[in-house]
């Protein structure tokens, strides 16, 4: 064997060798299908937002700890990745306004900490997921005996 057919044999292997990382790196960067929600867990998932948005006006700075509280069970009930590379985009955006807005200036903060939620509650819905459909019930037929 000589050298060039050596070099031909190495730069072969590496090439493969990338493919098959490129393709490990496809698969397991893929977004995973989450679980769907149960109803009743989902109502409760609503109900616990209707709180946290209602009690916004009184206490902003709680609201948007237990939106993101909120957020992070949503996204394990549904069987979500926690880690911070994985959480949804409007989530991270949303705990980075939320630190800005805690150090911005008070008369700015309230709308700021508005903007927050909002983008909360984008993640928020988008998490949730549509409702699942229920069939209908089958007709039943009866035969006249």
């Amino acid at each position: 064997m000589d050298v060039v057919t050596l070099i031909v044999d190495v730069v072969l292997a590496l090439w493969l060798i990338a493919v098959l990382v490129g393709i490990v790196r496809a698969i397991n960067a893929r977004p995973r299908r989450m679980e769907p929600l149960p109803e009743q867990m989902r109502a409760r998932f609503e109900m616990a937002w209707d709180r946290i948005s209602s009690r916004f006006l009184y206490e902003p700075q709680w609201a948007i700890g237990e939106a993101d509280s909120l957020l992070m069970s949503l996204l394990s009930a549904r069987g979500h990745p926690l880690d911070h590379a994985h959480l949804p985009h409007e989530m991270q955006r949303a705990r980075h306004d939320a630190a800005v807005a805690a150090n911005g200036r008070q008369r700015d903060r309230t709308e700021a900490m508005r903007l927050v939620l909002l983008r909360y509650r984008d993640a928020f819905d988008r998490m949730l997921g549509p409702r699942q459909s229920r069939a209908a019930p089958a007709a039943r037929r009866e035969v006249a005996g």
